[in-house]
C-alpha cells in the first residue's frame, strides 16, 4: 500500500514528529510511505493521510480550513485526516466555536477522520475513529546538556499559551527549591512574545529559566533523560505528543488533572504523577527523582494495525 502523509508545519513540531514516526512504523511493517511537508501535489498514492492542526498553518482556523479545502479538491486517492488539538474548553468560547467550525469543515472533506484521545471524539463529529499516539523509542541520546549541572524541572515541547510554563515557574518559586526551569523546545509560531513574558516573570520570581530552542531528536532524548522532574501540566486539551515523548524516554511526568490525564491513567495507572498541588509535587520529585521514572516499558498501542484497518475501510 502506498501511503502519502501530508503534514505542513515546522520541523520539530509534535504533529510533524508524529507523522514521521507513523510513516517509519508503517514502512517497517511493509507499506510504501512518503512524508510531504506542504499542501501540494502528492503523486501516486493509494491513501493520502493529512495530519491537521490549525497551529501548523498560517492565518488562523478559517484560512487553514480553506487551504485544506482547496488542496483536497485535487486529490485522486481517498483522504484520511487526523485532527490534532481538537477544540474544547477554550477560555474564549467564541474562539472555541470558530475553531470547532473549522475542524468540522476539515473533517467533512475526509473519507475517514481520526483523533488521538477519547475526549476529542465529540468535537470531531460522528464516525470519528480513536487511535492513540504511538510511544516509540527516540534516536540514541546525545551528550548531557550543560544546563543539567543542577536540579531541574522540565516542560517538553513548543512554548504556547496553556502549555504550563508559567504555572511551573510559579510553583518552583513557591517551593524555594532553587531548581532551574527548562523549556525543552522553542516558541510555537506566533508566540515569540510569550517567551519574553516568561523570561520577565522568571526574573521577577528569581527563578533561573533556560529555553533550549529547537532540539534534534537525539538532543531531545538527552534532555528528557537529564531533567530531574518532568512536568506535563497543561491547561489545554488534546492528545499530548509531549506526554508520549516523556514516556518514550522512560519518564513519569508530574501532571495536573484533565480529561487527557484521566484517559492515560485509565490505560496505565502508574504512568503519571497526578497532583492538585503542583508546588508540593515538584518538591517531592526533586527530593525523590526515582519516582519520576517508569517502573517498566511504556505501553505501546498498535497504531500501525489500527491505521491499516482505517486505510482498508476507505479503499473498499
Amino acid at each position: 500500500m502506498r501511503v502519502v502523509h501530508v503534514v505542513p508545519g515546522p520541523a520539530g513540531h509534535g504533529v510533524v514528529r508524529h507523522a514521521q514516526a507513523l510513516s517509519s512504523l508503517q514502512a517497517a511493517a511493509g507499506a510504501r510511505t512518503t512524508v510531504l511537508r506542504e499542501l501540494g501535489p502528492v503523486g501516486p498514492a493509494d491513501v493520502v493521510h493529512l495530519q491537521f492542526s490549525d497551529s501548523l498553518l498560517p492565518g488562523g482556523i478559517a484560512q487553514a480550513g480553506e487551504a485544506v479545502r482547496t488542496w483536497s479538491a485535487g486529490l485522486e486517492a481517498p483522504l484520511v485526516v487526523t485532527l490534532h488539538d481538537v477544540p474544547g474548553q477554550d477560555p474564549d468560547p467564541a474562539r472555541d466555536r470558530r475553531r470547532l467550525a473549522g475542524y468540522r469543515l476539515v473533517g467533512s472533506l475526509a473519507d475517514a477522520v481520526v483523533v488521538s484521545a477519547r475526549h476529542e471524539l465529540p468535537g470531531a463529529g460522528p464516525g470519528t475513529v480513536l487511535v492513540p499516539l504511538p510511544v516509540e523509542p527516540l534516536a540514541p541520546p546525545g551528550p548531557v546538556p550543560r544546563w543539567a549541572d543542577r536540579p531541574t524541572v522540565g516542560v517538553l515541547g513548543f512554548v504556547y499559551p496553556g502549555k504550563g510554563h508559567a504555572q511551573v515557574l510559579e510553583a518552583v518559586a513557591q517551593g524555594r527549591s532553587g531548581a532551574r526551569v527548562v523549556a525543552l523546545g522553542q516558541a510555537s509560531p506566533g508566540h515569540a512574545d510569550l517567551l519574553e513574558q516568561l523570561r520577565t516573570r522568571a526574573q521577577d520570581l528569581a527563578v533561573d529559566l533556560v529555553v533550549t530552542g529547537s532540539l534534534s531528536e537525539s538532543d531531545l532524548h538527552a534532555a528528557a533523560l537529564a531533567v530531574t522532574v518532568p512536568v506535563a501540566a497543561y491547561r489545554t486539551l488534546g492528545a499530548s505528543g509531549s506526554m508520549a515523548t516523556w514516556h518514550a524516554c522512560g519518564r513519569r511526568p508530574v501532571v495536573t488533572d484533565s480529561a487527557l490525564v484521566r484517559e492515560q491513567l485509565d490505560r496505565a495507572s502508574d504512568s503519571l504523577l497526578l497532583t492538585d498541588d503542583l508546588g508540593t509535587a515538584l518538591l517531592h520529585g526533586l527530593r525523590d527523582p526515582a519516582a519520576t521514572w517508569l517502573a517498566g516499558p511504556a505501553d505501546r498501542p498498535d497504531v500501525v494495525g489500527r491505521h491499516a484497518e482505517i486505510y482498508r475501510s476507505v479503499l473498499r
